[in-house]
């Protein structure tokens, strides 16, 4: 990657703006982001626990077409023969003028916004690493007896995170890098 399109930004809304211009388009983008895993058993001996990641996704996919898309192959009948309605969610997606949603959500409660942003995306491929409070690594065999159980998902829902952008250290869309202070720390870790 050139480094002339290397963009170093210092807070969250920066991300926010450039997310918000970078349009509607079905795209790749890479992310690495640095999480506190809040799935995990209180009585771990790690304390704090953080995952470390190198992400590829696809941001502005429409979730209602790929789960009508997977019924139709299931059955074996044309996409148009299949309806299907979203259930509810804890997010809303942020609009352009022009009302066509991005790849960034928030709270559907305004009280439980605190100026937090996600970005919304449907995972490929993924790596990572266990880290504690002091950056020292874990081993997935260490953490994992302390992670409570995934809940199970129907078949023709995708898998669709939705990811603080407070935890995003790097992010790659459009020929753009964004890095944040602390991608070297996280890039560390994955290195």
């Amino acid at each position: 990657m050139n480094k002339n399109n290397v963009v170093q930004m210092v807070d969250t809304l920066e991300m926010v703006g450039f997310l918000k211009t970078n349009g509607t388009q079905c795209r790749f983008v890479s992310l690495v982001c640095k999480t506190p895993v809040v799935k995990i058993k209180v009585n771990n001996p790690f304390g704090k626990v953080f995952k470390v990641a190198s992400k590829i996704g696809i941001i502005n996919a429409n979730f209602n077409t790929s789960v009508r898309k997977r019924i139709a192959e299931k059955l074996g009948v044309v996409l148009s023969d299949v309806q299907y309605t979203n259930g509810k969610t804890w997010f809303e997606h942020v609009l352009t003028p022009e009302g066509k949603p991005l790849p960034l959500v928030q709270h559907k409660d305004e009280r439980k916004r605190n100026g937090k942003y996600y970005i919304q995306y449907f995972p490929h491929k993924s790596t990572h690493r266990y880290v504690n409070a002091n950056g020292e690594p874990l081993t997935d065999a260490q953490v994992e007896p302390y992670l409570y159980k995934e809940s199970e998902r129907s078949e023709f829902k995708p898998c669709v995170i939705a990811l603080d952008l407070a935890n995003v250290c790097q992010l790659k869309a459009s020929g753009v890098v964004i890095e944040m202070p602390d991608f070297a720390e996280a890039e560390a870790v994955l290195a």
